[in-house]
């Protein structure tokens, strides 16, 4: 008999162990579709407005379009009714609505651009038109359009959508009885290469349960009889389709009433959920009701096994109902635990007082010479060698001890460079590369939009200084975080946000001159910041911390400090003359600060 208090009991203690992971798997199954769909829909005010079609027998009232309605009238050889309707949809997505302080609009920036092509159907237009000017045929046209369009959207659900929902089930899986799961395993049915395999399972069952709708009472039969079929293909990707979906029918035999009172009992979040606009879902709801759903899954499993039913063979991951003893792990992993015995004890080379703390806490020395060497080459190896003890510990799933062999080029441990200290002389020429970096990036994106040259920035020399001390805080404030990517990609966002905010808030209070403006792009606060800019700050510091920075630091550690020092020292006294001669004479003028402070209209999407 499943207890549900306790299943959801043990469910809410998996979720506190493994909750950032969770969560963020959710949003992602959202965002593809794969599950919890309604998350992400909320109610919005639009205009009433309607499209006047003319066609061959007069005009005629479409009401209220969607992007379905483009796809419609492109479908049918219509080529100006569906540019009429996705450039009115395009026009009104570009409308600024507010959320408290944040402006939601999106007229300006490339995720402007992207989010209304795809929202308004503007890129099918364009695809449309494309094959229309190659074939010079409107039904040839036509034809190619259909089948493209639906040769795109089943690679999207097969190779997003689907995939996804597989490794998605598997992360909740492993976490049923291991304290760790690393993120490596959404990617684990490339490395067993069952891509494709899986997929068509997700994809023929979808099929089933949707022509299964059409009938009265088949689509929540449908519904359940097939509710374990991702569980199962997870466990077990080699399965096939029509094995799958007989043994989620065996085992949720007698058992879908009692599924729907496990679903019922959610309705409180869901009402919730609808309150918040989803934010509850987000954040709790939906990974607690998938954790439960795992519960529930192990039950039918044990209970499938026990009574011998059909197929009940096929789950045959032992591991993840119960752990492997220790000599099974150290067969499998011998050639790591040859490697762990080399393991150099870091605490040992660690320094004490200030100095100490600079290094341990910010990953600054003062000079990169033999000694700081050994200790880096002593906190990659243990860095290296974590995730192995973890699955020695008995806390993450042996993924070596898979059904399928996994395809691993190199099964020893591979060197890593990112954990590591930096010398000062090295923070120094760091800060001024990504500096020029910036103003190179920015200076060439004016060149390209208008066809002009523009110095860039508040100083007057060939760098940025934002997106040098973006860098080196990053590298500096987040390096205890280093060797956790996905929160330390979350923190990026937070520190760079809040960087760009304040130095756009302190220059327009000390110079009541803004040197940049979001107003109208994707999700901005006060045009200070905008959630484009946020993305590129997050993608470029995992950049930087990952492989710009230690790839700088090697080539520079070639260099005599006879040269290196005095170079240092040069660039931040020019740096420096520059900085106190702006700030009395700051760089301005067009392309730099023309900007209306009032209205915070906006020209070009440039830092200081």
């Amino acid at each position: 008999m499943f207890d549900r208090k306790t299943a959801k009991k043990q469910a809410k203690h998996t979720l506190k162990k493994h909750y950032l992971l969770f969560v963020t798997a959710c949003l992602f199954a959202s965002l593809l579709g794969a599950a919890y769909t309604s998350s992400l829909s909320s109610s919005t005010a639009n205009d009433t407005w309607e499209i006047e079609e003319v066609t061959e027998t007069g005009t005629s009232q479409i009401g209220l379009p969607e992007i379905g309605d483009v796809i419609a009238r492109l479908y049918d050889g219509v080529l100006p009714s569906g540019i009429k309707i996705a450039e009115k949809i395009f026009k009104d997505e570009e409308k600024i609505e507010k959320f408290g302080e944040i402006e939601l609009g999106r007229q300006k920036g490339v995720l402007s651009q992207l989010v209304n092509m795809i929202s308004s159907g503007q890129f099918l237009v364009l695809l449309y038109q494309t094959i229309l000017s190659v074939v010079q045929s409107q039904k040839l046209a036509t034809d190619l359009f259909i089948i493209l369009t639906a040769m795109v959207l089943s690679g999207i659900a097969f190779f997003a959508r689907y995939t996804y929902q597989v490794a998605f089930h598997r992360i909740f899986l492993e976490s049923y009885l291991y304290d760790k799961v690393d993120t490596s395993r959404f990617l684990f049915l490339f490395k067993v290469r069952k891509v494709l395999k899986s997929s068509m399972v997700i994809f023929t069952t979808a099929l089933i349960r949707f022509f299964c709708t059409l009938t009265i009472i088949g689509g929540p039969i449908a519904h359940y009889s097939f509710f374990m079929v991702p569980y199962i293909t997870a466990e077990n990707p080699d399965i096939s389709s029509d094995e799958a979906r007989k043994l989620s029918k065996r085992m949720m035999y007698g058992h879908k009433w009692e599924m729907f009172k496990l679903d019922l009992s959610f309705i409180f979040w869901h009402l919730l959920g609808h309150l918040t606009l989803g934010f509850s879902d987000i954040l709790y709801a939906n990974p607690y009701r998938e954790a439960t759903y795992v519960q529930y899954y192990f039950h039918l499993r044990q209970l499938a096994k026990e009574n011998g039913a059909s197929y009940a063979d096929r789950m045959n991951d032992v591991y993840l109902s119960q752990k492997p003893d220790y000599p099974t792990v150290e067969r499998a992993y011998e050639d790591v635990i040859d490697i762990m015995t080399d393991e150099i004890d870091v605490r040992d080379m660690k320094h004490d007082g200030l100095r100490g703390f600079i290094e341990d806490r910010l990953g600054i020395v003062w000079k990169y010479d033999k000694a700081e060497e050994q200790y880096n080459t002593a906190v990659e190896q243990e860095e290296k060698i974590k995730k192995y003890h973890q699955i020695l510990d008995l806390k993450q799933y042996p993924d070596r001890l898979f059904t399928i062999p996994e395809n691993r080029h190199n099964p020893r441990l591979q060197h890593l460079h990112y954990m590591r200290h930096y010398s000062l002389w090295s923070i120094i020429v760091i800060f001024f590369v990504f500096c020029m970096i910036g103003w190179i990036y920015e200076v060439m994106l004016h060149i390209v939009r208008d066809g002009t040259f523009v110095n860039r920035g508040f100083l007057h020399g060939p760098w940025l200084p934002i997106y040098g001390f973006g860098g080196i805080l990053i590298l500096t404030l987040l390096f205890c975080f280093r060797n956790r990517p996905f929160l330390h990609a979350m923190l990026t966002v937070i520190l760079c946000g809040t960087v760009e905010y304040f130095t756009h808030w302190f220059l327009e209070l000390t110079k009541g001159i803004q040197w940049w403006n979001y107003s109208g792009y994707f999700i901005n606060l006060h045009g200070r910041i905008c959630a484009e800019g946020l993305l590129i700050f997050m993608l470029g510091g995992m950049a930087v911390v990952y492989v710009g920075a230690p790839w700088i630091d090697d080539r520079l550690k070639k260099i005599k400090k006879q040269i290196l020092i005095p170079v240092s020292l040069i660039l931040l006294l020019l740096f420096d003359i520059d900085a106190a001669y702006s700030f009395v004479h700051p760089n301005t003028g067009k392309g730099i600060t023309d900007y209306n402070q009032d209205t915070y209209k906006v020209t070009e999407n440039y830092r200081i």
